[in-house]
């Protein structure tokens, strides 16, 4: 396995002001964005450590447009369906974070059907008629859905994880987001790999 390197976090808010170069409004987003998994003994983060840290951060870009039963609960759900990759550095990361005010809370071993109420729902690597059956679950449910599996946008799904030059990178598909009442900030948007689908009309968040 290569190594997987992450760029130091800057914690503050980004101030987005106008006029700024698209160049520059990447580059702060980058910085506000990567971070790096702090693990003893572990000199730099694996794919699995990088790809946990990413799924808390797409919370943090994260909104509903309407009324949604996973942005009514008390807390911020991340469910893992199925086989948990991640391992525990998600249980680290989310040690007294919390998102929207609301406490992450990290849901393991779940069913696609128990997930439909999550805020995040990641899926494993899988073959495709799992990975597609699992999406119809969600279909238009207000529940973002992750995975690393190589066709998960081609299949319906939202976020990809893509490995690129020993770099977890990740691909968006707009048109998935479009059936649900979810909206990713477009800051997220502009540091994705490759983006699938079409655009909000102009002027929509």
């Amino acid at each position: 396995m290569g190594e997987y390197v992450l760029v130091q976090p800057r914690r503050e808010r980004l101030a987005l002001r106008a006029g700024a170069g698209l160049r520059n409004v990447i580059a702060a987003v980058v910085l506000a964005f990567l971070i790096t998994c702090s693990l003893p003994g572990q000199a730099r983060p694996s794919q699995y450590d990088v790809e946990a840290a990413y799924l808390l951060d797409f919370g943090k870009f994260l909104r509903s447009s309407g009324e949604s039963q996973a942005f009514r609960h008390t807390t911020f759900d991340v469910c893992i369906i199925g086989h948990d990759s991640l391992g525990r550095s998600i249980d680290r990361l989310a040690a007294n974070e919390a998102i929207d005010g609301r406490e992450v809370r990290v849901l393991r071993g779940v069913t696609p059907l128990q997930a439909r109420t999550c805020a995040i729902a990641f899926i494993p690597d899988g073959d495709d008629e799992a990975i597609r059956e699992d999406l119809r679950v969600f279909s238009r449910r207000d529940v973002l859905t992750v995975s690393d599996a190589p066709n998960f946008l081609n299949n319906g799904g939202m976020i990809q994880f893509v490995l690129q030059k020993d770099h977890v990178r990740f691909a968006v598909n707009l048109d998935a987001l479009r059936k649900t009442r979810l909206v990713l900030s477009s800051q997220l948007i502009r540091v994705a790999l490759y983006v699938m689908g079409h655009p909000l009309p102009e002027g929509k968040p």
